[in-house]
């Protein structure tokens, strides 16, 4: 195997890479969010024209109780990548010191990424 470039190193301490284990977490996490704006972009480009509001939250107490102009379908997946980078960040400050934490943060971001993308689609289904 070929000795990985020096910027590629730099690039897994920053996110707290340091085993094979949290690069596939790693990857699990973006290729989830990387769905999930896909599928965000997919809904709203077919309905680009008629968007004026979009229902956003609906919960069985009230109803649709969160109604936003149709860019807000964005926050969803715009949390989601916030969510990885700061867990990201926060895995690799802290595997400096403890190498344990950064499979337990980036196995919590995988968690996240999913719950972030089943609130996206549950908005998506609200206005299909």
């Amino acid at each position: 195997m070929p000795p990985r470039a020096y910027g590629e190193r730099k690039i897994e301490r920053l996110l707290g890479i340091n085993s094979r284990a949290v690069e596939l977490m790693a990857s699990v996490a973006m290729g989830i969010l990387a769905a999930h704006w896909l599928l965000v972009m997919w809904f709203t480009l077919f309905r680009l024209g008629s968007l004026r509001f979009l229902r956003l939250h609906y919960s069985a107490s009230l109803g649709v109780d969160w109604i936003g102009a149709w860019w807000m379908i964005f926050i969803f997946p715009a949390f989601g990548l916030a969510l990885f980078f700061v867990n990201a960040y926060f895995a690799g400050a802290l595997s400096k010191r403890y190498r344990l934490f950064s499979p337990v943060i980036m196995s919590l971001t995988i968690f996240l990424e999913v719950v972030t993308a089943i609130g996206g689609v549950a908005a998506l289904l609200l206005n299909g």
